[in-house]
C-alpha cells in the first residue's frame, strides 16, 4: 500500500504570511487512532495532534470539520476546506486533483476472518467484505480481486 500522508496543504502555508491566519482542515473522524470523536464528540487523534502542531509553529488557528471521506478531496477542491489531513494514501487518481505533502506513515492493511477459514483471495471468492467507502483497500479488491463482492459503509467501524 502507499503511505498515508497530510494532503493539500496550502501553497500559502509555505509563504511565511500567515500570522493569526485560520485554517480549516476536513476530517474524516472515523480513522483511529488518526482522527476519531471521542465522549465528547471532540475530533481527536494523531493526525489531529500533528496539524495543531503544524498550526502552532505557523501561529495560525486551526478548526476541524467532521465530513464522510469518500468526498473530502472534492470537499477540498470546492474549497469548503483549506486543507485536508485524514489518513489518506497516495494514489496517482488522487494526485491529479490535490497537491500531496511528503507521506508520514506506511500504511499497511489485512482482511479479518474466522480462523482457518480463508487463506487466499480466491477462497473469498462470492463472499462479502465491509470496508469504508472511498478507501484505496476497496479499490484494491475492486480491480485486482473482482470476484470478491465489496460492501461500502460509511465507516470502518460500520463495516
Amino acid at each position: 500500500m502507499k503511505k498515508l500522508v497530510l494532503a493539500a496543504l496550502l501553497a500559502s502555508f509555505a509563504t511565511g504570511s500567515i500570522a493569526a491566519e485560520k485554517i480549516n482542515f476536513g476530517v474524516s473522524a472515523t480513522y483511529p487512532p488518526f482522527e476519531s470523536l471521542d465522549a465528547s464528540n471532540k475530533i481527536v487523534g494523531f493526525d489531529i495532534d500533528l496539524a495543531t502542531a503544524l498550526c502552532k509553529q505557523m501561529q495560525a488557528e486551526c478548526t476541524f470539520t467532521n465530513h464522510a471521506f469518500d468526498s473530502l478531496i472534492p470537499a477540498l477542491k470546492f474549497r469548503k476546506y483549506d486543507a485536508v489531513i485524514s489518513g489518506m494514501d497516495i494514489t496517482p487518481e488522487r494526485s491529479k486533483q490535490v497537491a500531496f505533502s511528503n507521506p508520514y506513515y506506511a500504511n499497511s492493511a489485512l482482511v479479518i476472518a474466522k480462523k482457518d477459514t480463508y487463506k487466499t483471495f480466491t477462497d473469498l471468492k462470492g463472499k462479502r467484505i465491509g470496508m469504508e467507502n472511498g478507501t484505496t483497500h476497496q479499490k484494491y479488491l475492486q480491480d485486482k480481486h473482482p470476484e470478491v463482492k465489496t460492501v461500502a459503509y460509511d465507516s470502518y467501524q460500520n463495516a
